[in-house]
């Protein structure tokens, strides 16, 4: 046996391995190129095809608003409709793969696409668009593609594939209830044996009924904004009376209207089961939601009403009369933001520590009992008058009164006159009110600084 021959060959197979391996490896940093298969501005774009294996969906651009035509005349979901868009307008690629040759079609799934994409631009003079899916690569879950009018096959990202793998709910909106909550002005609603009104009165929320009160605005600002933006958890169908018994819609649970210069937005509330189904004005399908909207009803009057006295912020107050027996004083504050004396002209200035502390305890000053159309009260022998600029409206000011009589027990009757009852308070309220103008100027400061 020659061993000089055979290590010679092996050499040979040697270097034609790495030669074979190098020329492959350069084939494939050449085709790894990152690059644009597709450049066509989004905001062209007005119809949109997606065939999927076994759905076909149209979209259309109508005033400004994507709809869904087929399968069925909906409103399509803006997101799901703006990633398409996104990843397809322009479309780039991670990795050109080959240039199509006949069967070559068959090695990446695409002689039969698991995915068609059509665009359609607004100019009928431009072309059609049509982007082709293939199979998944298995090492990074990316898909073949390429256009249907050229030849280039490349992989792309597999986000950009789930983008158009959804079913017909994810590509619906499931805002059914659209309305603008701030334009509302009144509200009514029924849940049960309880009905309740509210109504919108120079930029305050009262409660009409079951009892007149001032309402906590964040607490009906809650429900416009779920009511608004309510979603479907999933449709059920065309409404027909059928499923209107079905769904519990024939006696609901809770009817609700909210009102507008606009017109009014009417919604109802039904069960099935442990589920929980809405139809609303305007939408001719019945659309299951999340229990929580429901919740939001749920509760007796005390829950809604407001229990501050008087409704302002500390900062905003610019003038402020006080008057208990014969102590009285009247402050405004400069346009530096300093308090100064109006009533009496003593000379001496107000604390500024003293003045917020005293406008912090009236601003939160609330309820621990209503008293409901009073038919006598006590005399009010504290009776502060203030004037706050409207933050949005400033040199615009309202005026606020709160007065307060002396302590019963363990609370003191208070009242603001613009509204028509009263309130038990806590009695330590009274011993934040001055007694004497030196409770609210910086003579004992001053004095002990003398002292020393």
């Amino acid at each position: 046996m020659n061993w000089k021959k055979i290590i010679a060959l092996l050499l040979l197979l040697v270097v034609l391995i790495a030669a074979i391996v190098f020329v492959n490896q350069r084939e494939k940093r050449q085709l790894a190129v990152e690059g644009v298969l597709l450049d066509f501005p989004a905001a062209q774009v007005e119809k949109i095809e997606l065939l999927q294996k076994d759905k076909r969906f149209v979209f259309s651009l109508r005033d400004s608003v994507w709809r869904l035509n087929e399968p069925l005349a909906a409103k399509a979901d803006k997101v799901a409709l703006e990633s398409i868009l996104d990843n397809f307008c322009p479309l780039k690629y991670d990795r050109l793969v080959a240039e199509a040759a006949g069967g070559d079609l068959k090695n990446f799934g695409l002689s039969k696409p698991e995915i068609e994409l059509r665009l359609f631009a607004k100019d009928k003079n431009r072309p059609e668009h049509a982007i082709l899916l293939g199979m998944k690569n298995d090492l990074d879950s990316s898909s073949y593609a390429k256009l249907a009018a050229g030849n280039k096959i490349v992989s792309i990202a597999s986000y950009k594939r789930s983008t158009l793998e959804k079913d017909l709910f994810a590509f619906r909106d499931k805002k059914f209830s659209e309305f603008d909550n701030l334009a509302i002005t009144s509200m009514t609603f029924q849940y049960g044996n309880n009905g309740f009104s509210f109504t919108q009165k120079d930029g305050q929320w009262f409660m009409d009924r079951p009892i007149f009160s001032l309402a906590q605005e964040a607490k009906v600002s809650e429900i416009l904004s779920a009511a608004s933006m309510l979603e479907a958890k999933s449709f059920t169908g065309a409404l027909g009376p059928a499923s209107s018994r079905e769904f519990g819609l024939e006696k609901p649970l809770l009817t609700v209207e909210f009102n507008s210069a606009a017109g009014s937005k009417k919604i109802a509330i039904g069960k099935k089961g442990e589920r929980y189904y809405a139809l609303a004005d305007g939408f001719n399908e019945i659309c299951e939601i999340e229990k929580d909207f429901l919740d939001k009803f749920a509760s007796d009057a005390s829950f809604f009403r407001e229990k501050k006295v008087a409704l302002f912020y500390s900062f905003d107050i610019r003038e402020l009369k006080f008057k208990h027996g014969t102590f009285a004083f009247e402050i405004r504050k400069n346009a530096d933001a300093t308090w100064k004396f109006v009533k009496p002209g003593t000379g001496k200035k107000p604390s500024e520590e003293k003045i917020n502390l005293l406008l912090t305890a009236l601003a939160d000053c609330e309820a621990r009992e209503f008293v409901d159309r009073p038919t006598s009260l006590p005399e009010f022998a504290t009776r502060i008058e203030m004037k706050a600029e409207n933050a949005a409206n400033p040199g615009q000011l309202s005026r606020i009164v709160m007065e307060f009589a002396d302590a019963e027990g363990e609370t003191v009757m208070a009242r603001n006159p613009a509204l028509a009852y009263a309130f038990k308070v806590g009695k330590e309220i009274i011993q934040k009110l001055p007694q004497k103008i030196e409770d609210i100027t910086e003579e004992a400061r001053n004095a002990e600084a003398s002292a020393k």
